[in-house]
């Protein structure tokens, strides 16, 4: 089976509780996954964990999950996700986010590595409680707890249509402060290196 399956083929499988379609999905990308929390964490223990914890969601909420994209991305992007949060946890919420200019364009490089964890996490969580209730509850199911459209759905017993127009609205609202705040940063660092 190994050999033979894709990723999302696999992934239809565990969402009918396969076991060994797990394990095969686990070990094609364990090492990748590692090394790539490793390089970050630099900690052998905190990137295993961050891996763990990526695949163990994966498999509790096996039956919400609906990925479209690549497998491979999408676990990359929760092990990138985990590491900022094993980041802050570890440092406090004062770690440097060196990590993430490895994700943006060099332009920002120098601003956001000035910007700490605590700093983008207090912006992002203020803006988050100016969101409506409903909308807040959606945002933190969806980006929080990584469940998908229809899980959410059927969590609030709401439309697949009304979870997807308050998460659009959520992240408009959202995007717009968080990049005032990077841009003003830069213009900062442009004008006072």
């Amino acid at each position: 089976m190994e050999n033979v399956l894709d990723d999302h083929q696999l992934l239809d499988r565990i969402k009918e509780g396969d076991a060994e379609a797990f394990r095969i999905l686990f070990e094609r990308h364990w090492e990748g996954l590692y090394a790539f929390a490793w390089k970050r964490l630099k900690s052998r223990q905190d990137a295993e964990d961050v891996v763990q914890h990526v695949f163990m969601k994966i498999w509790e909420h096996r039956s919400a999950r609906n990925i479209q994209l690549s497998i491979q991305a999408y676990l990359y992007r929760s092990v990138y996700y985990e590491v900022i949060a094993a980041l802050k946890n570890i440092a406090g919420g004062s770690e440097e986010i060196s990590s993430v200019t490895e994700y943006t364009l060099p332009v920002f490089s120098s601003v956001l590595e000035k910007l700490s964890l605590a700093d983008l996490n207090e912006l992002i969580n203020k803006e988050v409680s100016n969101l409506p209730e409903r909308m807040q509850q959606i945002y933190k199911l969806s980006r929080e707890e990584d469940y998908s459209v229809k899980a959410i759905a059927e969590e609030l017993n709401l439309s697949e249509q009304t979870v997807k127009n308050q998460l659009t609205m959520a992240l408009s609202r959202l995007r717009k402060p968080v990049f005032e705040s990077v841009l003003l940063l830069l213009i900062k660092d442009l004008m006072f290196p």
